[in-house]
């Protein structure tokens, strides 16, 4: 065991003398330093997550809300608790509609829940402040009741297949939910946090303050467009997005990018399309890009 310990020592070091100033080394460093640090908050946020999801799949709830406009309030203060996947959430809502829940409160619920939710929160507040874990959730509240109104006094007719939705979120024990979740959120961490490391050693801080920091209009546009192919899923974006913060990245297009992100997700335009109709996911997807820019815009001059 000590000669294994000694190999190993110094194959370390001839690995550290090897790539000794090379951008290798400035990416694996960065990799470790930015993983270690936020590993004991993802756990906590993996067991906060699995432990809501236990209780909603214990309970039975019955939510019946005659007046509309608090069953949307309603329907969005439940899309920010709620910690089901976009898989998940999408299905569950729209399957409350035949039991007589208005479309409103549903649309409000569906556009929150990809947004924010206790562990995102958790997450959003021990790496990038408390500042901006509540501006993320006023922007979601504002946001989804705006959806909500929207769908609930504008769209009037509603497809078919909404009424058709059945259960589509399995339970499973405890131990089994918290070792699936551990394995989806390692996996999609490690990927953003190897992307963050690629990004702190290669990108100088100046392009990112160019870029993303000075003119807050572009900004807002390039986070933007950022969440479209750097948005795996809720807590992952955060490493990736606090590097870019660190190195001159506006916070207004900080919360640009935690908005659209969820929405430009391929998992959440898939589900949205094929279980509301086009209409339904361009009218969804216009919403939640116009509100990502304009509460980023609000935002940056707070």
């Amino acid at each position: 065991m000590i000669l294994l310990d000694s190999y190993i020592t110094s194959l370390c070091h001839w690995v550290m003398d090897t790539l000794n100033g090379t951008y290798t080394l400035r990416i694996f460093q960065s990799f470790f330093e930015i993983y270690f640090n936020i590993l004991p908050y993802l756990i906590i946020s993996i067991l906060i997550q699995v432990t809501l999801i236990y209780y909603i799949q214990k309970g039975k709830i019955s939510l019946v809300v005659k007046n509309k406009a608090l069953a949307i309030i309603v329907g969005s203060l439940l899309g920010m608790l709620s910690p089901l996947p976009t898989y998940a959430a999408i299905p569950i809502g729209v399957a409350l509609i035949p039991l007589g829940l208005p479309i409103a409160a549903v649309m409000a619920f569906i556009i929150a829940s990809p947004l924010i939710n206790p562990s995102i929160f958790f997450l959003t507040a021990t790496q990038l402040g408390i500042e901006m874990a509540m501006a993320r959730v006023i922007a979601t509240f504002i946001i989804s009741l705006t959806g909500g109104f929207f769908f609930g006094y504008i769209i009037k007719n509603l497809e078919p297949t909404m009424l058709k939705v059945k259960k589509v979120y399995k339970e499973r024990p405890f131990h089994v939910e918290l070792w699936r979740s551990t394995l989806f959120f390692g996996k999609y961490f490690t990927i953003a946090i190897f992307i963050s490391a690629i990004v702190k050693a290669v990108v100088s801080p100046e392009m990112v303050n160019q870029i993303m920091g000075q003119h807050v209009q572009r900004s807002l546009l390039v986070a933007i467009t950022l969440g479209v192919p750097f948005y795996s899923c809720g807590g992952a974006a955060i490493p990736f997005v606090e590097v870019l913060s660190d190195m001159g990245m506006n916070k207004g297009a900080v919360l640009a990018f935690f908005i659209a992100g969820p929405a430009t997700k391929l998992e959440t335009m898939y589900m949205f399309k094929s279980i509301l109709g086009i209409k339904f996911f361009l009218i969804y997807l216009g919403l939640t890009l116009v509100g990502a820019y304009f509460a980023g815009l609000i935002y940056a001059f707070q």
